[in-house]
């Protein structure tokens, strides 16, 4: 059954209805249904009564910051559009947020002019770039919207929403008919895992580690990773940009002159070199197999994890991209050319917010990767084998790390299976240097 996604745009009103009517137009043309609320008076209780209801029903909640703040909220001495976020995020409402670039033109209307609302507007904007959930930068409205339709295409691709099916869709006898001989199914084998728990009294026991991915002879993929008690310890490369002071010049496949600017170029070199492919392993050291098994990792935003098959794709789209004779040397936009002497010690980090400026390397840190055992998402992996054997491991790649800055993280780890009746929680240790 095709299932159709709400879409619940938030934003100030007066400054923005052009941007606002691309998002809807955006919306549609996905096929999606767009809902705002600008009709009504968040002021009235009632009124935001009918709002907060519209968010419930909503599958994603869509925002849209410009230079204004908005009209404070006396209660909450916040503006209605970051109440209206707030509340998504409480009720768990998926965010894909979208912030004026701070290069874009606006008249003179469109700014605040107030400085506290100004102040205001600042914290509101790190407030949703640093909740870890989806951010993007739009330079125009055709811009935002073309953001809007990529973003929405990816939405409904994960298709992990309730969203909306016709009708006449929907079959309720067969339905009604499929549930009743599958809650007999379960029921029959509840009872007969119960009665195999009292005849044995066996249970698994599992656990989870992090390693360095390997190649085909066994050998670790990055050097610059090893395995330590309980965790990983990754070693992150300074980025050599000695070659790069005033950017990079290069013809593409058709023959046009291109440059690549200085802060492109060391974003692109600190993804290619920086970035360190892992691989779990799920360890079954009791006495019964597991089945059903569920293991969820959720990274902090220190770490940003990638899809390892998006990123080698990615790279091997260099190869399209540029001609190989273009001219000498021409894939150092993505490798250091490895001097001695680097120009810059502060190089060897990028921050989240300049990664997220670059579209390509944005959408990277958004892979939505997803096959029948192993989902990625952003700042979080899902691991579901049918079971793990007792005395036995699963294993699982095509996640990578990358780090931010230096310090030690945990990534939190929820495995939970048939056998057990509550989650089983542990931390793996990250030492990034």
């Amino acid at each position: 059954m095709e299932k159709k996604y709400q879409f619940f745009i938030s934003s100030t009103y007066e400054d923005l209805k052009e941007e606002r009517n691309k998002a809807i137009q955006a919306i549609l043309t996905m096929n999606q249904f767009p809902i705002g609320m600008e009709m009504f008076s968040a002021a009235d209780d009632d009124q935001w009564k009918i709002i907060k209801e519209a968010i419930d029903s909503s599958d994603f909640y869509i925002l849209i910051i410009g230079n204004r703040y908005g009209s404070i909220e006396e209660t909450t001495g916040i503006s209605y559009t970051e109440k209206e976020f707030d509340y998504a995020v409480e009720k768990k409402i998926p965010v894909l947020a979208f912030i004026a670039d701070s290069s874009m033109s606006m008249t003179a209307d469109k700014f605040e002019t107030d400085l506290q609302k100004i102040a205001k507007l600042s914290v509101f904007k790190e407030k949703v770039k640093q909740s870890g959930r989806y951010v993007k930068f739009w330079k125009n409205v055709d811009n935002l919207e073309t953001l809007i339709s990529q973003s929405i295409s990816k939405a409904v691709i994960r298709g992990n929403r309730p969203g909306w099916v016709r009708t006449t869709d929907f079959d309720i006898d067969k339905s009604y008919a499929e549930i009743l001989r599958l809650t007999e199914r379960v029921h029959t084998l509840e009872a007969l895992n119960s009665d195999l728990r009292m005849e044995n009294n066996r249970k698994p026991i599992l656990t989870v580690d992090v390693y360095p991915d390997l190649d085909e002879d066994g050998k670790p993929i990055e050097q610059d990773a090893k395995a330590i008690e309980n965790g990983i310890h990754l070693n992150v490369h300074s980025i050599d940009m000695t070659d790069a002071e005033n950017g990079v010049d290069y013809r593409d496949v058709m023959g046009k002159l291109v440059h690549a600017d200085k802060e492109e170029v060391k974003l692109m070199r600190h993804v290619y070199e920086n970035s360190f492919p892992v691989f779990f392993k799920v360890y079954n050291t009791g006495d019964a197999r597991a089945t059903g098994v569920r293991v969820k990792l959720t990274f902090p935003n220190e770490l940003l994890v990638l899809s390892t098959y998006e990123l080698m794709e990615y790279r091997d789209e260099e190869y399209v991209r540029f001609a190989q004779d273009a001219y000498e040397d021409w894939d150092l936009r993505f490798a250091s050319p490895n001097q001695s002497k680097f120009s810059m010690d502060d190089m060897k980090f990028i921050s989240l917010e300049e990664l997220i400026t670059v579209d390509d390397i944005a959408n990277l840190l958004d892979p939505a990767d997803a096959n029948e055992a192993l989902s990625i998402f952003p700042g979080e992996v899902l691991f579901e084998p049918e079971e793990v054997k007792h005395k036995d491991s699963a294993f699982f790649g095509g996640v990578s790390i990358l780090p931010t800055c230096a310090g030690k993280f945990e990534i939190d780890c929820d495995i939970i299976c048939n056998e057990f009746p509550d989650s089983v929680h542990k931390e793996i240790i990250v030492e990034v240097s």
